[in-house]
């Protein structure tokens, strides 16, 4: 495995580090939102993989193999997944951001042994620094406020632990996920319950100028059954809506305030 320093996007990174202007990298190689929205219409194909120069970011090619194994179904998924989300939490999400349009594939082929383990992971590159305790303003920074969002700038998230701007590696992830919001919506519909409650958090961090996301959500909640889906999809709507009041279907409101939680998990 090569380290860090000698893979090419540590030369982009050192150079930020002397005072280069990060605009002047943007839509380059090493711009991971510009590497995603190359790869997003090819990836269902699962013909990309190889062609994708994971090698560009910091452990891309351990991301590479984790998704590799998701698709071929060879080991257990937990082998992948916990590569992927180790990324996330050591604060590395370049390459595991390069990962959600074929994580994404995987987790909407309802006939793949590995779906729901796919969209477990999808939408953690796309979410703040420290999950669990950021508050709902927070947790999704990239939001289309102008006042919020400087395309070439680090936003509130600074820096990944190897230099690189983390800024641009949610962008790509929650561009990943908007794009994709339209195969995703289905599955808040899946006869299994973990699948509609990781498919509401995946779909809480697109973005949602139309409020269809939270429309769905909002009609997925008045039909649901589940006592434990049915908060998982109110936390999504809380955290899709931001630090406002959130409308509940049956026309009462939730005041905004800290979350910052998973939506929680079926028993």
């Amino acid at each position: 495995m090569r380290d860090w320093p000698t893979d090419p996007a540590f030369e982009m990174c050192r150079a930020l580090a002397d005072g280069a202007d990060l605009a002047s990298f943007a839509g380059g190689a090493f711009d991971v939102r510009a590497v995603v929205a190359g790869i997003q219409s090819g990836a269902h194909s699962g013909l990309l993989l190889d062609a994708v120069p994971w090698g560009n970011f910091a452990h891309g090619n351990d991301a590479r193999k984790a998704v590799h194994l998701l698709h071929t179904g060879e080991g257990p998924a937990s082998h992948a997944t916990d590569v992927l989300g180790g990324l996330c939490a050591n604060d590395s999400r370049a390459a595991v951001a390069l990962a959600v349009p074929f994580l994404t594939s995987i987790a909407t082929d309802a006939r793949h042994p590995h779906r729901a383990a796919a969209l477990g992971v999808l939408s953690i590159p796309a979410r703040a620094q420290h999950f669990g305790v950021a508050s709902r303003d927070e947790l999704l920074l990239h939001r289309t406020d102008p006042r919020r969002h400087a395309p070439d700038d680090y936003d509130d998230y600074g820096v990944e632990v190897t230099g690189y701007p983390a800024g641009w590696s949610v962008a790509a992830a929650r561009a990943a996920i908007t794009a994709e919001a339209p195969v995703l919506l289905p599955l808040l519909n899946d006869s299994d319950p973990t699948i509609r409650i990781d498919a509401a958090y995946a779909l809480a961090t697109a973005a949602d100028p139309d409020h269809t996301v939270r429309t769905a959500l909002a009609t997925r909640f008045a039909m649901e059954h589940d006592a434990i889906v049915r908060a998982a999809l109110l936390l999504a709507a809380a955290e899709i809506t931001g630090p406002t009041h959130i409308r509940r279907p049956s026309g009462g409101s939730v005041s905004g305030g800290e979350t910052g939680q998973r939506p929680p998990k079926s028993a």
